[in-house]
């Protein structure tokens, strides 16, 4: 199945954030936390204190993006809404043209940023698009799985020994049991790209 975000889409483009009274041109400034990094253990523990938290799995900003990805998928077509919530990252922008609505781009050299789910989408909101890199993409992908019922698991990538340097998501579709590979950042390649990994670490969200 495939699903094309803004393809016969009875809602309108979200209302723009307002921005600051000085009208800067960056636009609203995030609440930023910075911590040390002690390596990707604590990568998967800050998103899954994201995807869990107040800005997760509750916010109600994200569950109303969720059921905006979803809306077109039947009732109970629980693997449909789990395709859905995987092919949003791989989408061009209905808000804006000529962009996807997750835009790929790296982290900073030396600091490793985790954006929190509803912070993607008052980026699309504000912007049509939201900079992400695989962790950003991932602790959204399995905010809006858990929005939907589904159990989650976060999962680090390593394609050298003792480097794990990605991270994805899979998702149990409960009729089945199987588990769905999501990875936002290697799209169509994402099966040849998790079968080049030599390490895993798997961190559940339940």
């Amino acid at each position: 199945m495939s699903f094309a975000l803004g393809t016969a889409d009875p809602y309108r483009r979200p209302p723009r954030i307002a921005r600051p009274a000085l009208g800067s041109f960056l636009g609203t400034m995030p609440v930023a936390t910075i911590s040390p990094f002690r390596g990707p253990r604590d990568t998967l523990d800050l998103m899954a204190e994201h995807a869990l938290g107040p800005r997760g799995e509750r916010s109600m900003v994200v569950r109303r993006f969720t059921e905006w990805v979803i809306q077109s998928v039947q009732p109970k077509d629980y693997l449909g809404e789990i395709l859905a919530i995987r092919n949003a990252f791989v989408q061009p922008s209905p808000f804006r043209p000529g962009f996807p609505l997750f835009h790929y781009t790296n982290d900073p050299r030396h600091v490793e940023m985790v954006k929190d789910p509803e912070r993607c989408v008052l980026e699309i909101m504000e912007n049509g698009t939201t900079l992400v890199d695989c962790d950003d993409c991932s602790c959204m992908a399995a905010t809006m799985a858990m929005q939907i019922g589904r159990n989650v698991d976060l999962v680090a990538l390593g394609f050298a020994v003792d480097s794990l340097s990605h991270v994805g998501v899979r998702v149990q579709e409960p009729k089945t049991s199987a588990w769905i590979w999501m990875d936002g950042v290697a799209g169509p390649r994402e099966k040849e790209a998790a079968g080049r990994a030599k390490q895993l670490l798997v961190k559940s969200l339940d």
